[in-house]
């Protein structure tokens, strides 16, 4: 069970909990109103509680799925490319999430990280004479820093003719997606999850916007991972 899910699974544990100890109590204190009105609470929590496991659950089997799925989605759709992550800030398992999902699907990556407070650096990626023309920026912690670091950094990228795509933890304080938008070719607010691979995949094939699984974000299509069939070629007509 992941770690969002856990936590509201929790509150509503203890609220359920804290109104069966005020039932009891106001058995023996109370009207038999306030008593009714205490049950009929319980009674509805423990049915949302129920519902939010289920929902979990469904959750998880589809995650599960989906990364049992992967190897044979993505095999070899970036083989033969070179992608550059750069991890900016705090964003170390944003970053190892991404290289598993390239070298997953055949990428060969490289691996740069960008300190806090060092912008020129950063900016001086884009002037690399042998800089990939695919890059993934990983990470960030907070606006004022994707202002002052990322944004400039993407912006750089993109003048000398590189994709980049900002990718970011499913669980994070807050979400950069809408800042990074504004200048990255695409972002994923998922990183760490089968549906964050599949939309980092296909944003570097050439898919633009917010992908993931946040409000506001597309699911990744399919299509670009689709190999075609190939067409058989006519059998000869024999000889007479």
């Amino acid at each position: 069970m992941t770690p969002d899910f856990r936590y509201h699974v929790a509150s509503l544990s203890a609220i359920f909990l804290a109104l069966g100890i005020g039932i009891l109590v106001g058995t023996a204190f109370v009207g038999t109103k306030v008593v009714d009105r205490q049950t009929t609470a319980v009674n509805r929590l423990t049915k949302e509680t129920i519902e939010l496991r289920k929902e979990t659950h469904e959750r998880e089997q589809t995650e599960k799925t989906l990364q049992d799925a992967l190897p044979l989605l993505v095999k070899e759709t970036l083989i033969g490319k070179t992608v550059l992550v750069v991890q900016v800030g705090s964003g170390r398992e944003a970053a190892e999430q991404a290289q598993k999902a390239l070298e997953l699907a055949g990428a060969t990556v490289e691996r740069e990280t960008v300190a806090d407070d060092d912008t020129g650096e950063s900016l001086g990626l884009a002037s690399r004479s042998d800089l990939p023309r695919l890059v993934v920026l990983a990470g960030g912690e907070s606006e004022e820093q994707a202002q002052r670091r990322d944004i400039p950094l993407l912006k750089a990228l993109h003048s000398v003719g590189v994709r980049t795509v900002a990718v970011e933890l499913y669980e994070t304080p807050v979400s950069l997606v809408p800042l990074w938008s504004t200048a990255a070719d695409a972002t994923v607010d998922c990183a760490n999850r089968a549906t964050g691979w599949l939309a980092l995949i296909v944003a570097l094939q050439g898919e633009s916007g917010n992908l993931g699984l946040k409000t506001g974000a597309i699911t990744p299509p399919l299509e670009p991972l689709v190999k075609p069939t190939p067409t058989p070629l006519p059998s000869p007509t024999p000889e007479p």
